[in-house]
């Protein structure tokens, strides 16, 4: 098995990411490839957000790699996007980080998962990426299963075979000359009915029960009580159980199709197949599967950005483009619909960008389009400041800002420094929660003039 590691948005690093032909070329069929079209083809392929399809940023139409000719015709260059994650196909694992963790282990990535996906644990494996990958996959359960959970328990038409002397259904002519000559007062029927013990709750079921047996399992299912009574709910409606149907049971699920009521379901649907097939898939070694876990690095940077708001209780709203919930209106007419990342009605509106934005002494090096977006939030909104939160690679001694002209409005650059020296996954949270403490202060003194 080789592996490749890589950090995203690598275009800038001229030098780096260069490798002999012959070492990718399993990487040669995913390259320039559109990701939608990726995971379409690939079930074992998981990207994150789920509804690519609705992401802002298009993300569906973007590549995971591309691979580019050197002037050595041996050597290519391969080059990344603001994906991060892991990949395997035909024997080779490649993994990408974020550009924004220095060290080897990438922690930031870990962290930020933890914090977006709700677990805590500190003892990762670092040095495994299969270990490492299955992992994320393990812990991100408890999150999908709550999410599924909350549109109700999955129902759907199933057909079920009887002979008892309760009929209620269709008679089965030749099943019952089979068992009932000579009449013992048993008819041989069937039935249609709606049912919450089906192909999905049952491999929901199939995970729970595998996941009984793994390292952190047991720590995922009684992550929190929700968790605990989803588990114990869906072990309550599958009463059909049996270990011994799990790969007939993925099978079924590989081709059945989700009621459009229930689509919180799908997720959890092609998360449950990926941890039941990870000790098969061998992170990717088929050679006509591709296996991985994908993160689009802006969504993860926003999510991660929330989780620091709304630990500190702020009070900022957080639009879901995905629901329909918490847009704004460019128009006094209702018309030009937007989603702002953060804003509080009448104080602030703020966007998160995983770009790197923490050398920029003035507001007005900011992407052009990135200002314009910012400026039209706060029209909208009528609130005189915004800014922007992205990743620092230094401490930020001031928070850069600009006052836009013929007016006293504000834009800002605000930003949470990623800890560059650990000792342990475990001291990096520590001086992670550190700098997040020092951004809320920022943002505090710059929005009201006060330290919290």
């Amino acid at each position: 098995m080789r592996s490749i590691e890589l950090t995203d948005n690598n275009i800038e690093q001229q030098k780096a990411e260069t490798f002999d032909r012959k070492n990718v070329s399993a990487l040669f069929p995913i390259a320039s490839k559109n990701i939608a079209e990726l995971c379409r083809d690939n079930e074992g392929l998981l990207i994150f957000p789920h509804s690519i399809d609705t992401s802002d940023d298009k993300i569906g139409e973007s590549s995971i790699i591309n691979i580019q000719n050197t002037d050595d015709p041996e050597k290519v260059r391969i080059v990344t996007g603001n994906i991060m994650g892991f990949i395997g196909v035909d024997g080779v694992q490649l993994k990408i980080k974020s550009r924004f963790d220095t060290g080897r282990n990438d922690y930031l990535l870990h962290y930020m998962l933890q914090r977006v996906f709700s677990f805590n644990l500190f003892d990762l494996n670092h040095n495994n990426e299969q270990e490492d990958v299955f992992d994320f996959l393990m812990f991100m359960f408890p999150y999908f299963l709550k999410s599924a959970m909350r549109q109700g328990i999955y129902r759907e038409y199933q057909n079920f075979i009887h002979n008892d002397s309760n009929l209620k259904g269709t008679i089965d002519v030749g099943r019952h000359i089979a068992r009932n000559i000579p009449f013992t007062g048993n008819i041989a029927y069937s039935t249609r009915e709606y049912s919450y013990d089906n192909n999905m709750t049952e491999l929901i079921r199939h995970t729970i029960e595998f996941l009984k047996t793994k390292k952190y399992g047991q720590t995922v299912l009684n992550v929190d009580r929700e968790t605990m009574e989803n588990v114990a709910t869906i072990i309550e409606h599958t009463s059909q159980y049996d270990n011994g149907k799990r790969d007939s049971i993925i099978s079924k699920n590989l081709r059945s199709k989700i009621h459009p009521y229930y689509t919180d379901y799908r997720p959890l649907q092609s998360l449950c197949i990926q941890i039941l097939r990870m000790e098969e898939m061998k992170y990717g070694e088929s050679n006509d599967e591709i296996y991985g876990i994908l993160f689009d690095g802006a969504w993860l940077w926003e999510e991660y950005v929330n989780t620091v708001l709304l630990e500190y209780n702020l009070g900022f709203r957080h639009p879901e483009n995905k629901q329909g919930k918490g847009c704004i209106y460019l128009f006094e007419d209702k018309t030009g619909k937007r989603y702002p990342d953060f804003y509080k009605e009448g104080e602030i509106v703020l966007d998160a960008k995983y770009k790197r934005l923490g050398s920029y002494v003035n507001v007005s090096e900011v992407n052009r389009d990135d200002i314009h977006q910012a400026i039209a939030y706060m029209t909208a909104l009528h609130v005189g400041k915004g800014g922007f939160i992205a990743p620092l690679e230094q401490k930020q001694t001031s928070v850069p800002t600009s006052v836009l002209k013929i007016s006293t409005s504000t834009l800002s650059i605000y930003g949470i420094e990623i800890s560059k020296e650990a000792s342990s996954f475990a001291d990096f949270c520590k001086k992670m929660h550190e700098n997040e403490a020092t951004f809320i202060n920022s943002l505090s003194i710059q929005q009201k003039g006060v330290s919290i």
